[in-house]
């Protein structure tokens, strides 16, 4: 008779039920710690799978229970754009998302074309194979998300708060944001500000709705004129930019909806020999790397990427649990540096 390995179980999973005194059923609870199970009982198995080097097939449970530990993580950028993958913010929130996987027991497949249909996804391979989805960003497809989110696998959502929304999301507070920024030039005398951001786009919509509100807050109506949508790439939005500044002069502020934005627009000001930020201030969101190291430093909104990447796994793992799971937004906060300071 072949002996066993080192380590290998000596023992089956009934064998296991038969000394703890209890089912399989309870056995299977009760190493995968289901609050079904008391944590005596709980301890009792623990301890005689330990002394028996007993491990659960995880291949053949996840069969049971038609689980792959796989969750799809989809980056809905710009269609138009192929920029998504070396972009900061989601290079970012994928790093916090796979981390807080990993510690869940789930690995990753990630999705990097656009989604422009929930049909679509759902005869993609990945969707498939998945137990789930995080998307991050909503891009303009809310409908199609409602749509998905009727179907049998669970999906979470970076993004806004929505009317007539049907799944979960983690987010940010994009109205406050948007305020914060738009407060603060104003506190440092800028009468004139634009604002740099698609508002097409859900979260950067409500960054806007901030920015108006804080303006008319002030007594200055919004100039529609002044509200520009470069595209959140470096190269395409900068041309975009130029041209604005070229046909748009009196400026002395500009809120932008990204830190990326944020960079493209201080380089443009400069090139056109326009001092940031005593002639203009720039604010921009996200709080990433960048914003650090440019010249001058980066006023910006900080909405906690990595702490919406644990989120974002943690509502995960309650929806494939069968919990029910509460929508997470989060507040926002402004970091300030050197490209928005006009006083002293």
């Amino acid at each position: 008779m072949p002996q066993k390995k080192p380590g290998q179980s000596n023992i089956d999973m009934q064998q296991l039920a038969d000394m703890a005194g209890v089912s399989r059923a309870t056995v299977s609870r009760a190493l995968n710690d289901s609050p079904l199970v008391n944590e005596r009982t709980k301890d009792k198995i623990r301890e005689l799978a330990e002394k028996h080097h007993f491990v659960m097939n995880e291949t053949a449970r996840n069969l049971r229970l038609q689980r792959s530990n796989m969750i799809c993580v989809v980056l809905m950028h710009d269609v138009e754009l192929s920029h998504h993958l070396s972009d900061p913010f989601f290079l970012r929130m994928v790093g916090s998302v796979v981390d807080h996987l990993a510690e869940s027991g789930h690995d990753l497949m990630l999705y990097h074309k656009p989604v422009t249909s929930a049909a679509e996804f759902l005869a993609a391979r990945v969707y498939r194979q998945c137990d789930g989805a995080i998307f991050i960003g909503q891009g303009m497809i809310h409908e199609e998300l409602n749509k998905l989110a009727g179907y049998q696998k669970p999906i979470v959502v970076w993004g806004a708060d929505l009317p007539g929304r049907d799944y979960r999301i983690v987010g940010s507070d994009n109205v406050m944001g948007g305020e914060l920024a738009t407060q603060h030039l104003l506190s440092q005398g800028c009468k004139r500000i634009a604002f740099f951001g698609d508002i097409r786009k859900p979260e950067l919509a409500l960054r806007h709705e901030g920015y108006t509100n804080a303006l008319r807050h002030a007594g200055i109506e919004p100039d529609s004129s002044l509200q520009l949508d470069p595209p959140m790439e470096r190269g395409a939005a900068e041309s975009i930019i130029d041209n604005f500044l070229e046909n748009k002069p009196g400026i002395d502020g500009i809120v932008c909806s990204s830190d990326m934005l944020a960079a493209s627009a201080i380089s443009c000001l400069q090139r056109h020999g326009i001092s940031v930020p005593s002639q203009v201030a720039v604010t921009g969101y996200d709080d990433l790397e960048i914003g650090a190291r440019i010249n001058p430093t980066l006023t910006t909104v900080s909405q906690d990427v990595s702490g919406g990447g644990k989120q974002l796994v943690k509502k995960m793992m309650g929806l494939l649990a069968g919990k029910k799971v509460r929508d997470s937004i989060r507040d926002t906060s402004l970091v300030i540096r050197e490209s928005s300071l006009r006083k002293g």
